[in-house]
């Protein structure tokens, strides 16, 4: 458990993600959603907004996440209709395992919330006492990434290279839905892509890791994690033709677990479902968020497989992994935009 403590960098930082990621205006309510391992940051982010003029609460979940940490949550609608009514919601709480899908009993809401339309916020607020916050750096961040979600809309191929061998383009003319994704605060932001059906082809070199898998509620395929570390094996190899998987090599241990998961899940994950193009630079990302399976770093894209057959309506489907891909050459048209995981914000 957080204890709650006073100290001028945990108050600086707090102040920056109510006020000017949140947006928050004096008179507004907000809610914080927090467990115990969060609760002494949720009273930090609370005395600061009562210092701005918010009304402000903490929702604390521990104990209705049970024994089985939010594996089965039902659907409790005081709090359902909590974070409907209040004006800002901030979920600290461990965003792969709860989500505000889970909260509100529409797993469509979990992308929602990542869009921040509701300014429904998932906050990483772990280490909030030492990051070292740059708030110019995660402006530009977030400028950078509307700029690209601006340039995607008019743009025609997307290739995909690094070192290690991934050569991957996508038809940006036939994706079905794309996203600029700036809810998970303070440090993360990318634009997701949701390619249309047929339009990716090519082979994507994870060398980095994956996201949890079995709906997030499994092990990773190629894990990242603290005691769990394999990204020292060699990189998978996933292969795609006309957005379709249609094969996979690298070490034999992870490959073997990617046999596992398209015999267990039906539909079989073996779509092209997102290609993420991470947009964050601090290194407090890589550092604090995503720790559950290390995945969505820094100088990164991420390829995900999934089943996702309501491509246009929502980015993940009931199965939906994420795979990194480091320092990535990032080609628009002809144009490179980012270079060895580097962005180039004049093009």
């Amino acid at each position: 458990m957080v204890l709650y403590t006073r100290n001028e960098r945990i108050f600086t930082n707090a102040r920056f993600v109510v006020e000017t990621l949140g947006e928050c205006k004096p008179g507004e309510c907000m809610v914080c959603i927090a467990d115990a391992a969060t609760y002494g940051y949720a009273r930090v982010m609370c005395d600061v907004a009562r210092e701005l003029g918010l009304s402000a609460m903490i929702i604390d979940i521990d104990c209705y996440g049970g024994d089985e940490r939010y594996m089965k949550l039902p659907v409790m609608e005081p709090l359902r209709q909590a974070i409907l009514h209040a004006d800002l919601v901030f979920m600290l709480t461990d965003q792969m395992l709860t989500d505000f899908g889970m909260f509100l009993g529409n797993p469509d809401e979990c992308d929602t919330a990542l869009l921040g339309h509701s300014r429904c916020f998932t906050f990483e607020a772990t280490g909030m006492e030492a990051w070292q916050l740059d708030p110019q750096r995660i402006l530009d961040d977030r400028a950078r990434t509307l700029r690209l979600y601006k340039k995607l809309q008019s743009a025609r191929t997307l290739t995909i290279t690094t070192a290690r061998g991934t050569d991957l383009t996508c038809d940006v003319t036939r994706a079905d839905a794309m996203y600029p994704v700036m809810a998970i605060i303070p440090f993360y932001a990318e634009v997701a892509l949701i390619p249309g059906l047929g339009s990716v082809n090519g082979t994507v070199i994870a060398d980095g890791a994956s996201e949890c898998a079995y709906g997030q509620r499994g092990e990773p395929i190629r894990p990242a994690q603290a005691g769990n570390m394999e990204l020292w094996k060699k990189p998978m190899g996933l292969h795609f033709r006309d957005s379709l998987l249609i094969g996979w090599d690298g070490d034999a241990v992870q490959a073997a677990r990617l046999d596992k998961l398209m015999e267990d899940v039906d539909p079989a994950p073996r779509l092209c479902d997102e290609i993420g193009l991470v947009t964050a630079t601090s290194v407090e990302n890589d550092r604090w968020g995503w720790r559950i399976d290390g995945s969505h770093q820094t100088r990164c894209v991420h390829v995900a497989i999934g089943n996702n057959y309501r491509r246009g309506e929502v980015i993940h489907a009931p199965e939906h992994v994420d795979f990194d891909v480091h320092e990535p050459t990032i080609t628009l048209d002809g144009t490179v935009i980012c270079e060895n995981g580097v962005f180039t914000d004049a093009v």
